[in-house]
């Protein structure tokens, strides 16, 4: 009998157990750290569903004597180690398409949150009974406005999709697009990723984590945008450099920004950001939106994850080619 294991958040195991059927054991600890699962369990197991809470380092995969095949529950993967996992003889997947629309709903959410001053008004009508619609600053048309999208892959085309419909001119940089792509959507390509930030006034990032990526929204990146942009991030915490966000909007550059991840996640509760944001300190309040990276989150995207992942783990058990193999 071939051993599942699920490591980490806490799951209920009713969707695994119908994909695997009877001839599959399925392990699910509710550990918080790997630790608090044995090294004994860890050999064990024949596959792996991992969520985004532990990083499969060369240690731990090292525990892996008889694992064919890690799961990411998830579309990213950069918390596990694709070169020692294949070293190890062990296939990496990922769940790429399961929550597409889900995150470009919650990317457009944010940017309609904030350039329609939604937030804003909402504050001023519950906690200074401010009821004027002058009371959120100068407002733009988002028809005729343009927005850069910064990585055209699944999220970030049904995002440009979504802006289309509101009449938005849409610019995009990604250097792994072949050429047709934007004339297929009626979109601009920008060739350099500074000529996206000058003509944006809307900036949503959709690109994975990659040594590329790592950092790139710096202070650069912030002061080359438009002044008076929206900042938007749906998609991991590590490409922008909080302090330099923090700067860019204390300077009144960028009008606001709205994130649902963050470098450290939790978030650093003594960064000088987070700390103003939940003081509601004059010069942020109203400006900035964080949510739990949930962007991806609602019932049916969270069974349709992890129906996949277990399937994905079941085929390459039974010896099949998997779809969506990252390494």
């Amino acid at each position: 009998m071939k051993t599942i294991l699920i490591p980490g958040q806490p799951t209920t195991i009713d969707i695994e157990e119908k994909v695997f059927g009877q001839e599959y054991r399925i392990l699910a600890p509710n550990a918080k750290e790997t630790t608090e699962i044995s090294d004994e369990i860890w050999s064990k197991a024949d596959a792996i569903l991992a969520w985004h809470d532990f990083q499969y380092d060369e240690e731990l995969i090292a525990k892996l004597k008889y694992c064919k095949v890690i799961v990411r529950i998830g579309v990213g993967y950069d918390n596990v180690d694709l070169k020692a996992a294949k070293e190890n003889k062990i296939i990496v997947c990922n769940i790429p398409d399961y929550g597409t629309n889900d995150v470009a709903d919650h990317a457009i959410g944010l940017m309609l949150t904030l350039a329609r001053g939604i937030y804003s008004y909402s504050e001023n009508v519950r906690s200074r009974d401010i009821w004027d619609w002058k009371c959120a600053g100068e407002l733009h048309r988002l028809t005729d406005s343009t927005m850069g999208i910064i990585g055209l892959g699944r999220i970030g085309t049904a995002t440009t999709l979504r802006a289309k419909a509101f009449g938005m001119n849409i610019v995009f940089y990604d250097p792994y697009i072949p050429d047709g792509q934007d004339k297929a959507l009626g979109v601009r390509r920008c060739d350099k990723l500074v000529e996206l930030l000058e003509k944006s006034d809307i900036v949503s990032i959709h690109t994975p984590l990659t040594k590329d990526t790592k950092g790139m929204a710096d202070f650069t990146f912030f002061n080359s945008m438009k002044k008076g942009a929206i900042f938007i991030n749906t998609a991991r915490g590590e490409i922008i450099e909080l302090d330099a966000l923090t700067q860019t909007l204390r300077s009144n550059h960028l009008r606001s920004a709205g994130l649902d991840v963050l470098p450290k996640e939790p978030p650093d509760q003594n960064h000088p950001l987070i700390i103003a944001w939940r003081n509601r300190d004059p010069w942020i309040s109203e400006r900035l939106i964080i949510t739990p990276h949930s962007a991806f989150y609602n019932i049916e995207s969270y069974q349709e994850l992890r129906k996949k992942a277990a399937e994905e783990a079941k085929r390459v058990l039974e010896g099949k080619k998997p779809k969506n193999c990252v390494n």
